[in-house]
């Protein structure tokens, strides 16, 4: 794991909450258009922007215009959390 994915407990917890985690397994293959992303897992707006607004504020997205894309840091916590549910261990 780089430097930049370092295993900040709030990072993980916020990584692994089923919602938000949903949005980052989408954005795992290749970024999304903001409303296509909203509607791929079916939130409200204002659930849907809270969720980013968590994911971003730890460094786990970013947006440009209005495309999601997950940063490397994300992608490195979202294998961790990944990996943590393949062992069955609860991280909350």
């Amino acid at each position: 794991m780089s430097k930049d994915a370092e295993l900040d407990p709030k990072t993980i917890q916020v990584a692994n909450y089923p919602s938000r985690k949903l949005i980052l397994v989408k954005l795992k293959t290749c970024p999304m258009v903001s409303a296509n992303l909203q509607k791929s897992v079916k939130m409200s707006q204002k659930v849907f922007e809270s969720h980013l607004t968590q994911l971003k504020d730890e460094g786990l997205i970013k947006t440009e215009k209005d495309t999601v894309s997950l940063t490397v840091k994300g992608k490195e916590i979202l294998g961790y959390v990944e990996k943590l549910d393949q062992e069955n261990i609860d991280w909350t």
